[in-house]
């Protein structure tokens, strides 16, 4: 039988490593940075001991005021790891959450923290995750300057027939045709299961909506295509891409090629519907970029469906039992005189040197900060 017993680690900070005065602390006295990074750390190893510092982590996280931003992390963490690997977990984190941030707007955050059901349903989703298999990183591919504002070159390359997915979302008013031909090809090089040819046009059409926005003030489309629900929204081609592949994503489940219908709606509520506080418009890209995935590679397995997101419920239980002990252990140390609510941005001194400890520390907060779009 597998052992989960977990112990409560211990982060060390080095004395002289950040200013107290500037950077936020949690109740164990981690900088917000360093706690997330630590968590990151943690959630990539499948160890018991990984197991426990994840738990640790995310504990004074959220009982240090952390709660949204612990949220963001855990999709963040889940785009940039997991994505089609595990397309189920994206179903999952959006129950789990719905369930969490109604009882975060109700209750008072002492009694939020002090839930143990509260504590086993955070515990629940960093194990979830960190049992969840790992996704290979994806290199996008060149797209050369000769092929943007150049209607020569793409009327030589078209070569896809017109798809009913792209006619169901385009709109001849407010669409540019240059949209309307690099959909047809980003579809049809799905329809191939050409994965880098479909990200060459999703590339391409980014890259050709910048250089008509510079030139002329005004990119591919006028139209948000409806996302965020009715309300006011930036016009994008990628909002029409999205909408692209949801239309071929039904087409292609209608004839049975398909059965990821929840795991399609979860990533469609997300690109829909939730706010930039959450989801930043790179990762709705990424969005974008795993439903090309779904369409281009699911169809060629054996059982084109998403896998379960918890193998083992009875292992999986037994550690969940246990995350009350976390959350004891953190909240036995007073609140934090502030609560870490985001992600404070570092201030970083000029000059300085290459290799010098502060330099790697004003570094890692680059990249931290990077990390979560701000």
């Amino acid at each position: 039988m597998q052992d989960v017993t977990v112990s409560v680690p211990i982060l060390t900070v080095g004395p002289g490593s950040f200013d107290p005065d500037t950077i936020l602390k949690s109740r164990m006295g981690y900088a917000a940075n360093d706690c997330i990074k630590a968590l990151e750390t943690a959630l990539s190893d499948p160890s018991t001991t990984s197991m426990g510092r994840a738990l640790h982590f995310s504990a004074d996280m959220v009982c240090s005021g952390g709660y949204n931003m612990w949220r963001k992390f855990c999709y963040e963490y889940a785009f940039d790891h997991i994505g089609l690997a595990s397309l189920r977990v994206f179903h999952y984190l959006n129950g789990r959450f719905r369930e969490l941030d109604s009882a975060w707007d109700k209750m008072p955050s002492e009694d939020f923290y002090g839930s143990e059901e509260i504590q086993r349903k955070i515990g629940e989703v960093v194990l979830v995750l960190q049992a969840s298999p790992r996704a290979g990183k994806l290199k996008w591919p060149a797209v050369g300057k000769e092929t943007h504002r150049n209607p020569t070159w793409l009327s030589s390359t078209r070569r896809a027939p017109d798809s009913s997915a792209v006619q169901k979302v385009w709109s001849r008013g407010t669409d540019m045709n240059e949209l309307f031909v690099a959909g047809n090809e980003l579809l049809y090089a799905c329809g191939e299961g050409a994965l880098e040819r479909a990200l060459f046009w999703l590339k391409w059409v980014i890259e050709e909506d910048a250089l008509i926005k510079k030139e002329l003030g005004g990119g591919l489309t006028t139209n948000d295509h409806g996302v965020n629900g009715g309300k006011k929204a930036k016009a994008s081609p990628v909002h029409f891409l999205f909408k692209c592949c949801l239309e071929k994503y039904k087409e292609m489940a209608a004839k049975g090629l398909l059965r990821m219908n929840e795991e399609a709606q979860a990533l469609a509520t997300l690109y829909m519907s939730a706010p930039p506080s959450l989801l930043t418009g790179r990762r709705k890209l990424d969005i974008v970029i795993i439903l090309l995935q779904v369409l281009c590679e699911v169809p060629k397995w054996k059982v084109p469906a998403a896998g379960p997101v918890v193998k083992d419920p009875v292992v999986l239980g037994r550690a969940v039992a246990q995350v009350p002990a976390f959350f004891k252990e953190v909240l036995s140390r007073p609140a934090p005189t502030k609560t870490i609510k985001k992600q404070p941005k570092p201030k970083v001194k000029k000059g300085l040197e290459l290799g010098s400890t502060d330099s790697k520390l004003a570094l890692m907060d680059k990249v931290a900060n990077s990390f979560y779009g701000m």
